[in-house]
């Protein structure tokens, strides 16, 4: 191969503008290509996984795998994309302007030129009509800016001169000769089978590409070199590369035990669940776990125990632990701090990575980072992604993603159900998943919607040969069907049939035939909770009159944020003297995360007599999952019964005495008793039954009926026992036998209708995995901010700023990340935009801007200006176009200029 070619005048990666700093093309592709194979032959989950996808070999995989890497940007042959930088580009007539993105152009220089010519030369097998599997693996690598190429006629001729051709003919020519052996000829795959491992195809190469774009590592290499001479140099630089990453993983270390999970508990007692899982039989291919059993059963340490097992028989290689809420994973992450070095050998450094756009106010996780090498900047059409360094280079720190490549990742479920969503770097999550075993918590918890992304997600894993355990408190029956067949469809497996409803349940499919565990309950969690219904709000007073009269704490759980303000402000004008807080999700981050340790404090497991005397809490939902809070009375308005029972786990959660105290042994505050607000009870309700008392909250628990068969159900029971009475709950309610009454069966019926609806809309969102990766069923690919892991009402992002001496601040005063703790989420339909005061200057408002997350791109700025002590206002346009007032408290949190108007007539 000659050092001085006609491809060695095309540029990959530029410096600065004013610099002719350059990476020659041909270079940057041996690069990404030299990662390929160093990542391949040291990443044995990843290796492994793919051959499964593929059905090749080892050696047949990495051959074929870094030959197609080196392909990866052959698009950049274009003059077009050359005429970016027209100092540096070959000296060539310029073509058509640089409309098309040079992912795209790569695979069409491949459709009409470059396959042919492989064809030709009988590397690649002709097929007069469709694709053949080389296409689905030339779309994984040339859609390595995270999403597929467009799919176009073909349109090279506007941008690639015939000398063009020539030079990436050339190239591609001494690139196979370089890296495949004589007469290899492409494996006899069949096209179904690539287009599902395209997905993870893709990922890899975006994994590659990133780092074979870091100039620390693959310098800038101007001067002609051959290709053979190069090769050496590229995979050394690999080595160096790629071990800086840390992406090679950790080893797991020989055995788990209970006590290195709980390192602060002397001689800890496994739960039966815990004891069954260390027994049962695993098989050697992908398998499906669903643990259901009740709070304080141990789930989440039996869990980890399973997919250690896994683990160390080299069926996995890490955990990606996803949770219903950003507080569940912060609690989760902290958690696992303590104990997760544990799963791994002595020697190993495993990272541990919290994933969520919020995760750097966690000081825990601030201090877990290993300073990352600057990249310099690199040059860019604007009409033209950044270059892959500086993307994935940012990409690389943004925890959301980065998470899922780490050992063990611990963050909300979002950031898996990304990886089927035609979301932009879908595919690097996917790949992140590899060799992972995927643990998914609080799963009853997910609604029709995200149900069915869990299912796709689920086919997804089993189709990569990875493992699943699925935690829950109870699941109906038909939600546990659904996701064993989900993942039954990934293994292309016939749908077992769950036959049991004992509770507590383990069930373990291991890819032929379901296994399930009846398991018994530790005495210490059983227990029979009270439930007395009351109607009207005097009542409720009456209750906590006895609360703080006796000493005791209490917490009323209302279902919306304007009920839980309208009783705050009741209960503060009606008894100043009671030490009442309120704690909803609007406010601004900063203030709910101080609002939130004070929760804690006072209703925590370390909380104490005087902190909890006397101490009364209204609050929404916030309470329901996210927190560790224990009261001595629990007031619930009516809600789902798996909710109910949710929100009671918060009633006598740890052993106290009388007083408070925590103690050993038995709780001694006597019977739990649960109070529910709800409707006046009837047999016969009409269809505005739960709405006249509630019509707040009729639009967030639709479905009427389901309400009224938990509350019929606990009616006649008096209250409930765990476990004996969860399952018969929970299918009394949303088993298929299940009918609410006539008056609210037309309610149920539409609320039905809406979940048939979300679920379709989630299969239409979803990434169909079989059609391979390309945008044939997913066109429009977005930015994850804006792919909806969850159904409802659209949300934006509300940046809050102060206007104090002449210039804009943020909410937060203090502090790193002052800008995320100013912001809270708001209803999209109540602000499209701000309208500044007349005093706020123009100037203010766009330096405002310029220091915001991404200059506010996802967002609203809020400017506030003060009207009372502690009362902000700012002025916005509505989605409709009308001009309304918000008003911002610290104590009271965000409310529409309607809500303040009616606050200020009950004062």
């Amino acid at each position: 191969m000659e050092a001085n070619t006609s491809y060695h005048h095309y540029w990959g990666k530029t410096g600065e503008k004013e610099s002719r700093a350059c990476h020659l093309l041909p270079y940057h592709c041996l690069d990404v290509a030299a990662v390929g194979q160093r990542l391949l032959e040291q990443h044995q989950p990843i290796r492994r996984s793919l051959c499964r996808l593929t059905g090749l070999g080892e050696d047949e995989l990495i051959r074929w795998t870094v030959f197609f890497l080196a392909l990866h940007d052959i698009g950049k042959f274009a003059t077009s994309f050359q005429q970016l930088r027209p100092d540096l580009a070959p000296n060539h007539q310029p073509t058509k302007g640089y409309s098309r993105h040079h992912d795209t152009l790569g695979y069409d220089i491949w459709k009409s030129r470059l396959k042919p010519r492989l064809q030709e030369q009988g590397v690649l097998p002709h097929r007069r009509r469709g694709q053949i599997p080389a296409d689905y693996w030339m779309l994984a690598v040339t859609g390595h800016h995270g999403q597929p190429p467009e799919l176009t006629e073909w349109l090279q001729i506007d941008h690639f001169t015939p000398a063009d051709e020539q030079a990436l003919l050339a190239f591609a020519d001494d690139a196979r000769q370089l890296l495949l052996p004589d007469a290899l000829r492409f494996p006899d795959l069949t096209t179904d089978r690539m287009k599902a491992a395209s997905w993870w195809l893709a990922g890899f190469a975006v994994l590659c590409d990133w780092i074979g774009s870091n100039a620390d590592f693959f310098p800038y290499h101007p001067e002609p070199q051959s290709l053979d001479d190069y090769w050496n140099r590229a995979l050394d630089q690999a080595e160096q590369a790629i071990a800086h990453s840390e992406l090679i993983p950790a080893t797991p270390s020989d055995r788990l035990g209970l006590e290195q999970l709980i390192p602060n508990t002397p001689n800890p007692q496994a739960t039966p669940l815990q004891q069954k899982v260390n027994e049962l039989t695993l098989a050697d291919g992908p398998q499906l776990f669903i643990l259901e059993d009740v709070t304080g059963a141990g789930k989440t340490e039996a869990a980890l125990l399973l997919a250690h097992r896994l683990m160390s028989r080299g069926s996995a290689n890490g955990i990606y632990f996803g949770l219903p809420t950003m507080a569940t994973a912060n609690a989760m992450y902290d958690r696992l701090g303590d104990s997760y070095r544990q799963l791994y050998g002595e020697a190993s450094t495993p990272s541990l990575v919290l994933a969520h756009s919020a995760r750097n106010l966690s000081t825990r996780f601030r201090q877990s980072l290993i300073p990352e090498t600057q990249h310099p900047e690199s040059s860019h059409h604007r009409d033209d992604p950044p270059p892959a360094s500086t993307h994935c280079g940012q990409w690389l720190a943004d925890h959301r993603k980065k998470a899922l490549l780490a050992e063990i990742g611990v963050g909300t479920i979002d950031q898996a159900l990304l990886g089927i969503l035609p979301s932009r770097h879908q595919s690097l999550r996917l790949l992140g998943l590899l060799g992972k075993v995927l643990l998914v918590d609080e799963v009853h918890a997910c609604d029709a919607y995200m149900q069915q992304l869990l299912c796709r997600l689920l086919t997804a894993q089993a189709m990569a040969g990875g493992s699943a355990i699925l935690l829950s408190a109870t699941l109906p029956q038909r939600q546990r069907q659904a996701l064993i067949n989900a993942f039954a469809d990934g293994l292309q497996q016939p749908h077992p049939e769950p036959k049991q409803t004992a509770y507590p349940l383990l069930s373990h499919y291991n890819g032929e035939q379901i296994r399930e565990y009846p398991l018994a309950t530790r005495p210490s969690v059983r227990r029979r909770v009270v439930v007395e219904c009351v109607h009207e709000i005097d009542a409720i007073t009456a209750i906590l009159k006895e609360v703080v009269a006796n000493g005791e704490c209490a917490c009323w759980i209302r279902n919306s944020v304007a009920d839980a303000r309208e009783a705050w402000q009741q209960l503060k004008a009606d008894h100043p003297e009671w030490q009442i807080e309120l704690f909803h999700a609007r406010f601004a981050l900063d203030d709910r995360l101080n609002i939130e340790q004070q929760v804690v404090a006072r209703f925590g497991p370390n909380s104490d007599e005087e902190a909890r005397r006397g101490r009364l809490l209204i609050a929404t939902q916030v309470v329901e999952q996210s927190l560790d809070l224990d009261f001595d009375r629990l007031i619930s308005d009516l809600a789902p019964i798996d909710l109910l029972i949710q929100r009671a786990g918060r009633l006598h959660r740890h052993s106290r005495d009388p007083q408070g105290n925590r103690i050993d042994g038995d709780d001694r505050r006597g019977q739990p008793t649960l109070t529910l607000h709800t409707p006046e009870w009837t047999e016969t309700p009409g269809s505005d039954w739960f709405k006249a008392t509630f019509p707040r909250v009729a639009p967030i628990y639709p479905d009427h009926g389901q309400l009224w068969l938990g509350m019929k159900r606990l009616h006649e029971r008096g209250g409930f026992a765990m476990p004996e009475d969860a399952r018969g709950l929970i299918e009394g309610v949303y088993g298929n036998e299940a009918e609410p009454p006539e008056g609210l069966l037309a309610v149920s019926l539409g609320a039905e209708g809406d979940d048939k609806a979300a679920a379709s809309f989630a299969i239409q969102n979803a990434l169909n995995l079989p059609s391979g990766y390309s945008r044939e069923d997913a066109w429009n690919w977005i930015d994850d901010a804006k792919t909806p892991t969850r159904l409802g009402e659209e949300s934006t992002t509300v940046w809050l700023a102060r206007w104090r001496e002449r210039r804009l601040e943020p909410w937060c005063d203090e502090g790193d990340f002052r800008w995320q703790r100013s912001s809270l989420s708001l209803r999209s339909a109540l602000i499209s935009e701000s309208i500044p005061n007349d005093e706020i200057t123009q100037s203010a408002i766009d330096a405002c801007l310029e220091s915001l997350p991404a200059k506010g791109k996802w967002g609203v700025l809020l400017p506030l200006i003060e009207q009372s002590l502690g009362q902000w206002q700012g002025i916005v346009q509505d989605a409709k176009g009308d001009t309304s007032a918000l008003y911002y408290n610290p104590e009271t949190g965000l409310t529409t200029a309607r809500e303040q108007q009616a606050m200020e007539d009950k004062e």
